[in-house]
């Protein structure tokens, strides 16, 4: 456990909100990392970076109206404070010029909160030693990204929130020329049997690979998706199917699922679940949210994620959600599908092990258009028969997860955020797999 950046930050807050006149309010919000990210090609590393960045969001308040700047944290305490107090001279001068925001949410002291989590795992040379000779005999292309990830939400109210996590991941794929197995390792803890049977599983996908190509017709199929498959479906319910404002603004992909004129299946349960430990338990506001929040139960909508600026605008109770009202830290839970007896459940049918370029069709009736991708399956009679030709689906949420569901696997798979554009985020979501009974493909 490092307490270098949690020390920091303690003094720097104190001193900046000392600079505060009495009808002011500041709430700083930290992004921080130091982040390892290690490419590889042909097994082989091709790129070894270390990041180490410090963001700083300052949130000015006054007469309702809200203003905010990003600088970057040097840990240097001087430099650190002149650049806040050329963001408050700055925020002074431009503030008369704004508005008045008639959702404006004041700050509030929501408590303080300390957390540290630190994933077990070797050095990351030893690491890079294992992924190297266990791919040797393989075209491994793939990422490793690992080391400290931050966020604080503190504000001049007495409110100061600082999380602290470690986690780390491989996101790779393996080649023989144009057809490649796709892969992912993630866990608390480093775990070199479970590392080595996920990369073996990866090696005999590869190998089905080799068969003769199979062109599937555009029809209705019955269809295992994987839990890479079921996870890019759920990145659906990220663009703002669950979010409250999104819902009385006329963008509802699940309305009927909320007046309850469509149910999902019983066998579909979908939470928030923060217990996870992935994401933060307090929002950008410092906020604290449900360590569990269930969505959608055996079916039926619950929830949706509720900020307090949308509660505030449509006279709702906050569950308090993200101001963006995205999920954090999402699972479905598992189904009693065994993992032996998914090819002979499947019986004859589309084995999909991922998806991609997966949009909205027409939203308003949650229809989905996505591509299967990497390895995915003929099965006849419970055997694999050969790769097929990549297909578009066009499909609804209803469907799939509603009456054309059969079944959910018993074991599920943790997929933890990858987005590394401009800085790590945090998030992660827990999902099985899926036996649906007939899934529409167009092309």
């Amino acid at each position: 456990m490092s307490t270098h950046v949690l020390t920091y930050l303690k003094k720097f807050s104190t001193e900046a909100f000392s600079q505060l006149k009495n009808n002011e309010d500041v709430a700083l919000n930290l992004h921080s990392e130091e982040s390892d990210f290690i490419r590889f090609s042909q097994s082989k590393v091709r790129q070894n970076t270390s990041v180490n960045q410090h963001e700083m969001t300052v949130q000015y308040q006054c007469d309702q109206r809200t203003y905010r700047l990003k600088f970057n944290l040097t840990l240097d305490f001087a430099m650190d404070m002149k650049k806040f107090n050329e963001a408050l001279a700055e925020i002074r001068l431009q503030l008369p010029k704004t508005d008045p925001n008639p959702q404006f949410v004041p700050l509030k002291n929501n408590g303080t909160s300390e957390i540290f989590k630190k994933a077990s795992r070797p050095e990351t040379s030893e690491i890079i030693s294992t992924i190297c000779s266990t791919f040797s005999d393989s075209d491994m292309a793939g990422l490793w990204c690992s080391g400290p990830l931050r966020r604080a939400a503190i504000n001049s109210k007495g409110q100061f929130h600082y999380f602290e996590t470690d986690f780390f991941f491989l996101d790779y794929s393996l080649y023989d020329g144009p057809r490649a197995a796709k892969s992912f390792y993630a866990e608390t803890e480093w775990h070199q049997q479970n590392f080595l049977n996920t990369a073996q599983q990866t090696k005999n996908t590869l190998s089905l690979l080799k068969r003769s190509s199979i062109k599937i017709k555009p029809g209705a199929y019955k269809t295992y998706l994987g839990p890479m498959a079921v996870a890019e479906l759920m990145t659906m319910f990220y663009w703002r199917a669950l979010s409250r404002s999104s819902y009385e603004q006329g963008f509802a992909p699940l309305k009927k699922l909320y007046e309850k004129e469509v149910l999902f299946s019983e066998q579909f349960t979908m939470l928030e679940n923060l217990n996870l430990g992935y994401s933060t338990p307090f929002n950008a506001l410092g906020e604290v949210s449900p360590k569990d929040l269930m969505l959608i139960e055996k079916g039926r909508l619950q929830n949706f994620l509720i900020s307090t600026a949308t509660a505030t605008e449509y006279q709702l109770e906050s569950n308090f959600a993200e101001p963006s009202e995205m999920m954090k830290s999402p699972e479905i839970r598992a189904g009693t599908l065994e993992e032996a007896y998914i090819l002979k459940e499947l019986g004859t049918g589309l084995y999909l092990s991922n998806l991609h370029y997966i949009n909205w069709s027409d939203p308003q009736a949650a229809r989905i258009t996505g591509m299967t991708r990497f390895a995915c399956f003929w099965v006849e009679n419970g055997e694999i028969q050969g790769p097929i030709q990549d297909m578009r689906f066009d499909e609804t949420l209803f469907n799939i997860f509603g009456k054309n569901l059969i079944n959910l696997t018993k074991n599920q798979q943790v997929y933890v955020n990858t987005s590394t554009y401009m800085q790590r985020e945090l998030g992660a979501m827990k999902v099985p797999g899926a036996l649906i009974q007939e899934m529409n493909f167009t092309l």
